[in-house]
């Protein structure tokens, strides 16, 4: 279900999710022109002298600590050579992921990429790009980020949450991918650690329910629908209900995004308590919610979709490539 080598072979069930709204200070945009280092091997001059896009992709950056580096442009024509020459979007895309990830997390990415979210009906993804899952490529559609205007409702932060809840929960710290029998939970990518969050939350809550997962996972969506449907006080958002590794990012996102810490009363709020225990994650909630002002409830404060509210909260379903948004 999961082939992480065919780098840009990603199917993803939630179709254009997530462009956000940025504060309103007049420090928003703040990544200069020059952060971008342009690509000059190019022979024709017209700045597509990379692979022909296949899922959209058109321009493709490596992360060199808060900056991005131009790898190379895709071959495109059309709306996608427009945005491919907007290099002042990318750097205010750019400059959203800055504010949400810190740099002690972010050089865990290690490639950037613009896409066109049309093809694969999708607004972001992260996919390994070494095999030990040391280093990952986030990647955020550019027409969706600026679908109604640039982070319009507050839909993009919370994509860049959520991708980088898989980052956060998938990463060589947190897997062994030279072992793929397990007596731990295993989400594709290799065996988790036995202290790994995704452990952790699938040994106390999804252990008790995986046969009943299995069996809906495998007859298809009206199948997992019902299942979430059974068991929907265990889950932030039906789309959590997807699979362990869709659910702790949801739960990430929810966990960053509530203002009041969840008082336990479910299943789904005991997951977020799970996040209050960790002190990495703590932390990253705090940047977050510092960053983009999310602590006060008026005035200037960055907008975020309320938790369960984002556009494709409601849907649930199988997905090939870890993962799409």
């Amino acid at each position: 279900m999961r082939n992480f080598k065919q780098v840009f072979k990603f199917l993803f069930l939630v179709a254009f999710t997530l462009s956000v709204v940025t504060s309103c200070s007049d420090d928003e945009v703040i990544i200069p022109t020059d952060t971008i280092v342009p690509d000059t091997t190019d022979p024709t001059g017209d700045g597509n002298q990379g692979a022909t896009s296949e899922d959209g992709e058109i321009t493709l950056y490596k992360v060199n600590g808060d900056k991005i580096n131009k790898i190379q442009d895709y071959k495109v024509t059309g709306e996608d050579l427009a945005y491919q020459k907007d290099i002042e979007k990318h750097n205010q895309i750019w400059d959203l992921v800055l504010k949400i990830v810190p740099l002690d997390q972010l050089k865990k990415v290690g490639e950037f990429v613009i896409y066109n979210g049309t093809p694969t009906g999708s607004a972001g993804f992260v996919v390994q790009i070494k095999e030990d899952l040391s280093s990952w490529k986030m990647g955020i559609a550019i027409n969706y980020a600026y679908e109604g205007g640039f982070n319009n409702g507050g839909e993009l932060a919370y994509t860049i949450i959520h991708e980088f809840g898989h980052v956060l929960t998938l990463n060589d710290t947190q897997l062994d991918s030279s072992q793929t029998s397990c007596a731990t939970y295993n989400p594709g990518e290799g065996c988790a650690k036995p202290n790994a969050y995704i452990n952790e939350l699938y040994q106390k809550y999804w252990a008790d329910i995986w046969s009943a997962y299995e069996k809906a996972n495998n007859e298809g969506e009206a199948a997992l629908n019902n299942f979430y449907e059974a068991n929907r006080d265990r889950f932030v958002t039906n789309y959590a209900a997807t699979n362990p590794a869709e659910d702790i990012a949801e739960v990430f996102a929810t966990y960053v995004t509530k203002r009041d810490i969840a008082a336990g009363n479910t299943i789904a709020e005991k997951k977020m308590l799970l996040m209050n225990n960790r002190r990495e994650i703590v932390d990253f909630r705090n940047h977050i919610r510092t960053n983009l002002n999310l602590r006060s409830r008026g005035g200037n404060s960055f907008v975020l979709p309320e938790p369960g509210k984002w556009k494709q909260a409601n849907r649930i379903g199988k997905s090939c490539r870890r993962h799409k948004h």
